[in-house]
């Protein structure tokens, strides 16, 4: 099963969360190579942010956070691959040009894109929660 990660995702792997068990189990398949996860190369940047405003969290966290979340093996993507793309998508449903980029990647790799953002789920179809991937996995 090939998967697209954004931030929102990324980041229940470092705080105490209702859906943060959940993606520990799905990293656990990604790092057991049972799922492929595609992320694109801004992801870090937008982990590191999202981390940066968690409270209980120090400098030193975030950096290790995410240098630990680019060590467990996804496959990154230059966002100029999907740039032409990301752009319309954006303007066609009212998105930012952020979450476009990982709609864009995932319709590219005919992956299901994993989320928590709210928007993204709600307007896109191939959008789940991990625990819907994990129950249809199984």
């Amino acid at each position: 099963m090939r998967v697209v990660l954004d931030a929102s995702a990324l980041a229940k792997w470092f705080l105490v969360e209702e859906e943060s068990r959940e993606m520990k189990l799905l990293r656990d398949k990604i790092i057991g190579s049972e799922i492929e996860a595609h992320v694109p190369s801004l992801v870090f940047v937008e982990l590191a942010n999202l981390l940066r405003y968690s409270r209980g969290l120090t400098p030193g966290d975030v950096a290790d956070g995410v240098a630990a979340t680019m060590s467990i093996g996804l496959v990154v993507h230059d966002f100029v691959e999907v740039l032409g793309e990301t752009v319309s998508i954006a303007f066609e449903k009212g998105l930012t040009v952020y979450d476009s980029i990982y709609v864009a990647l995932a319709e590219k790799l005919d992956a299901v894109l994993v989320t928590y953002d709210k928007v993204l789920l709600r307007e896109v179809k191939r959008s789940k929660k991990a625990s819907q991937l994990l129950e249809a996995y199984s």
